[in-house]
């Protein structure tokens, strides 16, 4: 591996993890409530905790902020 293929190798990591620190505070922030009821009342150690798979799986926690409805809350026809 030329050392220019490893260094376009890391800044495209620096990149894909930059962007997903952004958008996990963005979710950890504003979404993580929305999207999930159980965990509006989670502790304070809660967030931590998964900023850094929310950092890792950005595309998919993007896709599902965005997609779909809440989890954990109950559907019409469940009553």
């Amino acid at each position: 591996m030329s050392e220019t293929v490893a260094t376009q190798l890391i800044e495209a990591l620096g990149a894909y993890f930059a962007s997903g620190a952004v958008v996990a505070l963005a979710f950890l922030i504003l979404g993580v409530g929305a999207k999930d009821k159980a965990a509006k009342g989670a502790s304070l150690l809660f967030r931590p905790m998964i900023f850094l798979g929310c950092v890792g799986l950005w595309p998919y926690v993007l896709a599902r902020w965005f997609a779909g409805p809440a989890i954990n809350h109950p559907h019409e026809d469940d009553a």
